[in-house]
């Protein structure tokens, strides 16, 4: 059995990549832009923004590919680098002030001046790959979140990313992501709860 390494793996390319092979970055390109153009769709809900996303991801690739060393996958590099660029995006975006959380979800008196535990969805994530219709219906919930709780879930949920990284993104104090990640993640729940039911 062979040890050699997996020339299509995305160390491999990226080494060739990194040599000035053409061909081996358009397979990185080709590979990772599906995933990419998802997490910008996901996040900016405008087709042509989406694409300018995966465009200026993969420019920044380019020309920062250099000083990739591999500290982490390339997979989440890539990714990090498309978050980034969709989040520019979005701060171009707010050029208003923003309206008070109260107005679109319920709250009892004072509770948005308190930290809340935030209610993890990640147990349903584990279902997601063995049903594609619980998916489908997850992913609806999610594109019906109004904006402001839909990033907050996508960057927390998808992304990974730290209470502090997304309060530094969105300029946002930590309990304040806190909040609006609970209500996301509720809010989803909520909207699965019929269809859950009927799977028992």
């Amino acid at each position: 059995m062979s040890d050699a390494p997996d020339p299509t793996s995305d160390e491999a390319l990226v080494e060739r990549a990194q040599q000035g092979d053409a061909a081996a970055f358009a397979s990185l390109v080709h590979r990772h832009s599906g995933r990419i153009h998802g997490i910008a769709l996901g996040m900016l809900r405008n087709e042509q923004d989406a694409r300018d996303v995966v465009q200026e991801t993969f420019l920044n690739v380019h020309r920062h590919l250099d000083g990739f060393r591999g500290e982490a996958s390339f997979k989440t590099w890539v990714s990090r680098i498309a978050t980034n660029s969709a989040l520019m995006k979005l701060r171009r975006r707010r050029r208003k002030p923003e309206t008070s959380l109260e107005l679109d979800l319920p709250t009892a008196p004072g509770e948005e001046r308190r930290e809340r535990d935030v209610v993890d969805l990640r147990p349903l994530a584990d279902q997601v790959h063995e049903n594609a219709e619980l998916g489908q219906q997850i992913r609806s919930a999610v594109e019906a979140l109004p904006d402001k709780y839909r990033e907050v879930l996508l960057l927390a949920d998808y992304q990974q990313m730290s209470m502090q990284d997304i309060g530094q993104a969105l300029d946002l104090s930590i309990p304040n992501v806190k909040t609006r990640l609970h209500r996301a993640r509720m809010t989803v729940r909520a909207a699965l709860q019929d269809y859950l039911a009927g799977q028992r």
